[in-house]
């Protein structure tokens, strides 16, 4: 899967699920935390909405 498809994936998925952790997101796109964490960061850098909250859950 290539870059611009799991970002459009994520966004799919964020909008579905409302409710995830960086963890559960590593996991279903077979990549790692940093990963998910750079390409959340794409994403509200390119106007999508998100809200995070830091923590054990976060």
């Amino acid at each position: 899967m290539s870059k611009a498809e799991r970002l459009i994936e994520m966004m799919i998925t964020i909008n579905a699920k409302k409710d995830f952790t960086v963890g559960e997101l590593a996991n279903e796109f077979s990549v790692s935390k940093r990963t998910i964490l750079r390409d959340l960061q794409e994403l509200e850098q390119a106007g999508f909405p998100l809200y995070s909250e830091v923590g054990a859950a976060g």
